[in-house]
């Protein structure tokens, strides 16, 4: 059949005979001299024809391909067309195209195809697809193109460039009729190959990295863009109390609380772009409780660029987010303190100065109602001057009209809280309600208590130089704490400072002598530096941090030089100080850290706190930082070196109860660190060994070391180990002995070496007083001795064992496959019993042996190495062949039966 096919979707059949052909050539032509198009009237009129025939052939016609049919109004209109055969463009097109019969049978395929498949056109054309040579025309399901249109394919075709041989083919259906009007398929096929590899890749790559991040200890999840979790790993799971399958579909913003929830949202808000992957500390509530984790976020995006998932890894940072928190608090209230300081010497009478305290009182602790007093060292009086509660309303022009209630501070009431000489101090102390009564009246304090309800009520005396300047009081509710008490105290010590200041308006040398009370009762070092650089003033607290007086450091220049012994240091804190100089205002705080030397030679490393005061004079706080810095970096440190330990380290009680299990504990008895801490050092003794837990215990409560103690320890499988250990006692700050550090060494595999050793020992001390050789060899071909004993070196007429050894064990065997023959019965029975060989001695003489030999494998199914006995039996041959002849010689000599 010729293949001159167009694309058609109708399988009618329209047969001719000569004269239809004639009439259907008659209007082709006519319709190619007509190209603007003809009627089925004007072509019936034209040729003569019945309208109904004309019809009929120019839908023939139209399925064919030849004419095209344009409705115009309500008439059609038929014109002449030419499309190109489909053989035309077969070999043009990059794509591989095959074309069937009705029957399956082969009609034509193009040049990609046949290449592909590397075959001629002469080996498939007229066959049908099963009969076609190679795997992939048999592979072809042609069947009804209704049910199926499109078919995948796997077939099996190696090639030199392609060594796995595994092809994928999509083949798309697609029915045709012929020019004959025959009916056919052309199948158009594709090569999937690398798109199927690229899929089945990337599924395994998906499984590797599931496998390396699922036992990571930072926990790592995906999920979509609207939230819902693809996956988790195990330190997830642990965290949060679900397993994989629970987690999976739920919405990884459900784990966040209001406002890490909108912060998180935010981050992955922003993770795109440029900012593919972001970091930030987050909150989150688990069921270790609350955990700070450093999240980072990155997207990942599909073939579009869009993104289609995102990814989070969460670092545990709880520890060195609280050091941080807490360096930020006390960053913050040196900020308050400073701040506050400025607006006290801003303060121009007392009343100010009791507004600012009760403000400042009030922002420490915003749930207070804050009750002020002032002194008359006159009449020895004290006066309520301020009671502001917690919404700010001065309750004193509510209850009082503004009077100022009068009491007696005495010193007797006073005393019976127990802590007089605290408040006489300036410290804060509860003062129960009945001795409030008796300070302040009955109906005063009923007034007070019916607007400000029952409350824990924290006071003190206002004093400066042994004077009193007033009181304080800080009344909480009921089921309150008073938190951040050292700081309330400094502020009430600070705000005596302003309140001094007000009083020496009148003596400037006592204003001096109060403000340098309040600094050397800091607990901070603090100086004071004129406009000119010189140092005013340095606190005790300066002194004993740094070193330095006033007469090692009279100026700046000489503060620079002692504390910062590099020049290149030195030069980049004193442009550091002049730049800050230069731009900073009144009030405003300048803090800087720098490493400084003190005059011992340490070095330690400082916050500076400087602020501007309005006479244009430094005032400034310094913040050691050392310790925390190094307390920090050794507390890491050593949990680093406990973490990656490969021994077992054990943090214990005095008592015995575990408080800390590293991972080589976990490795060590199989228990988890979860599984045991809290419990009693016990579990992991054997039941005969119990009484030694007291017995190391009582020698560390004594401070006794015990070092590299050999016993034995029960594993959580029940396994009884040998193990090394060494215990130490924990000392605190007072040398008292808290607990006990264990560092524990598996042994069992040097004790069982040792208990191997002794018995080997004695098996050769066994085995070489009996009369028979008896050895191991390796289990290779040629064969080497690895032992033997002095009857084998006997047997075999060697002067030493060493001897032995260097012969190759095959050259011993009389026959030249001897030793093959043994090794094949060995590798198939796994034994030879009394096996007959010859051997050759040393001297070249034979001696005949019996051999019995017992195979060792390997894993592999190899023969790791032979263990075997030798007994010379020559003597034995020898006599048996003498008898042997002798029998014979009797016979020969015997007479004939008479």
């Amino acid at each position: 059949m010729h293949v001159q096919t167009f694309l058609s979707h109708t399988p009618d059949y329209h047969p001719m005979n000569n004269h239809a052909e004639q009439r259907i050539d008659k209007i082709r032509n006519l319709l190619k001299g007509n190209p603007r198009g003809m009627s089925i009237s004007e072509i019936a009129e034209r040729l003569g024809l019945k309208r109904n025939i004309v019809s009929s052939d120019l839908n023939y016609l139209e399925r064919l391909g030849h004419v095209e049919m344009q409705s115009i109004g309500t008439s059609k209109v038929y014109f002449s067309s030419t499309k190109i055969p489909l053989a035309g463009i077969l070999n043009y097109s990059s794509d591989m195209i095959l074309i069937l019969d009705t029957n399956g049978r082969v009609i034509e395929a193009n040049v990609p195809l046949l290449k592909m498949i590397g075959k001629t056109r002469d080996e498939i054309v007229g066959r049908n697809l099963e009969e076609c040579p190679g795997p992939f025309f048999p592979a072809i399901q042609v069947g009804d193109i209704n049910e199926g249109p499109i078919q995948n394919l796997t077939v099996w075709m190696p090639q030199l460039d392609d060594p796995r041989g595994v092809r994928h083919f999509r083949v798309k259906k697609i029915p045709a009729v012929f020019e004959d009007t025959g009916q056919g398929t052309i199948l158009l096929i594709g090569d999937v190959t690398d798109e199927i590899r690229y899929r089945d890749a990337l599924q395994m790559s998906e499984a590797q990295y599931k496998a390396i991040v699922e036992d990571l200890t930072d926990i790592i999840f995906r999920f979509l863009p609207n939230g819902t979790i693809t996956y988790v790993n195990r330190t997830f799971r642990e965290l949060f109390g679900k397993n994989g399958t629970e987690f999976r579909g739920a919405n990884i913003f459900s784990y966040f609380s209001d406002p890490a929830r909108l912060e998180f949202l935010e981050q992955v808000h922003e993770t795109k772009g440029e900012s593919s992957i972001t970091t930030k500390v987050h909150e989150i509530s688990t069921l270790n409780g609350a955990m700070k984790f450093s999240l980072t976020i990155r997207a990942l995006y599909n073939e579009n660029m869009k993104i289609a998932e995102y990814q989070g890894i969460g670092r545990d940072v709880s520890p060195e987010q609280d050091a941080y928190d807490q360096m930020m608090i006390h960053s913050a209230e040196k900020e308050f303190l400073s701040r506050k300081s400025q607006i006290f010497l801003q303060t121009t009478n007392e009343k100010e100065i009791f507004s600012h305290l009760a403000s400042g009182i009030a922002e420490i602790v915003p749930d207070a109602v804050i009750i002020l007093c002032s002194y008359n060292d006159t009449n020895k009086m004290m006066t309520i001057r301020e009671i502001r509660d917690e919404k700010g309303v001065d309750l004193l022009e509510v209850l009082f009209e503004g009077n100022g209630i009068e009491f007696s501070p005495s010193p007797e009431i006073l005393k019976k809280t127990g802590e007089y000489e605290r408040i006489q101090n300036g410290q804060l102390a509860v003062i129960p309600t009945d001795l409030l009564y008796q300070l302040i009246g009955e109906v005063a304090l009923n007034r007070i208590i019916q607007a400000i309800g029952h409350r824990m009520v924290y006071a003190t005396l206002i004093v400066w130089d042994e004077h009193i300047i007033g009181a304080a009081a800080v009344c909480l509710p009921l089921e309150g704490a008073l938190r951040d008490r050292d700081l309330v105290e400094t502020y009430i010590g600070i705000a005596a400072l302003a309140f001094q200041r007000h009083i020496i308006t009148e003596s400037l040398s006592m204003s001096k002598n109060r403000f340098s009370m309040i600094t050397e009762t800091s607990p901070l070092p603090i100086s004071i530096i004129s406009p000119e650089g010189e140092y005013l003033f340095l606190n005790s607290k300066f002194i004993s941090k740094f070193g330095y007086t006033l007469a090692d450091i009279p100026d700046g220049k000489r503060w620079f030089l002692h504390a910062f012994p590099d020049a290149n240091e030195m030069q980049k804190a004193r442009d550091l100080w002049l730049s800050d100089l230069r731009h900073s205002k009144k009030g405003e705080i300048r803090s800087r850290q720098f490493r400084v030397r003190c005059k011992d030679g340490k070095f330690r490393t400082i916050v500076f706190h400087p602020v501007t005061l309005l006479d244009g004079c430094q005032l400034v706080i310094y913040e050691d930082i050392s310790d925390i810095e190094e307390a920090e970096r050794v507390r890491n440190l050593l949990a680093e070196i406990v973490r990656s330990s490969h021994d077992a380290i054990i943090g214990m009680t005095i008592t015995g109860r575990i408080q800390t299990w590293n991972p080589g504990a976990v490795r060590i008895y199989g228990y988890t660190a979860d599984e045991v801490v809290g419990k009693d050092i016990d579990i992991i003794f054997p039941t005969p060994l119990l009484n030694e837990k007291d017995w190391i215990l009582a020698r560390v409560k004594a401070g006794e070391f015990i070092s590299d103690f050999e016993t034995r320890r029960v594993r959580k499988d029940g396994k009884v180990i040998d193990v090394s250990v060494t215990v130490s006692p924990i000392f605190d700050r007072d040398n008292t002995i808290i607990g006990t550090s264990t560092i524990v060494k598996d042994i069992s595999s040097k004790k069982a070496e040792e208990r191997f050793r002794a018995l080997e020992s004695r098996y050769k001390d066994l085995v070489d007083s009996i009369n028979v050789g008896v050895y191991r060899s390796t289990g290779d071909p040629e064969g080497k001795f690895i032992w033997g004993n002095s009857h084998l070196v006997r047997i075999l007429g060697y002067s030493s064992f060493e001897a032995v050894q260097e012969i190759p064990i095959s050259d011993m065997f009389l026959k030249t496959n001897g030793r093959k023959e043994l090794i094949d019965e060995l590798k198939k029975n796994g034994f030879v019993k009394n096996r007959e060989m010859m051997l050759k001695k040393s001297d070249g003489s034979v001696i005949y042996t019996r051999i019995t030999a017992l195979a060792t494998f390997s894993s592999a199914g190899e023969i790791s190495y032979i263990n075997g006995i030798v007994e010379d039996i020559t003597e034995n041959r020898i006599l048996s062949r003498k008898l042997a002849s002798l029998q014979g010689f009797s016979e020969k000599n015997l007479p004939a039966n008479p």
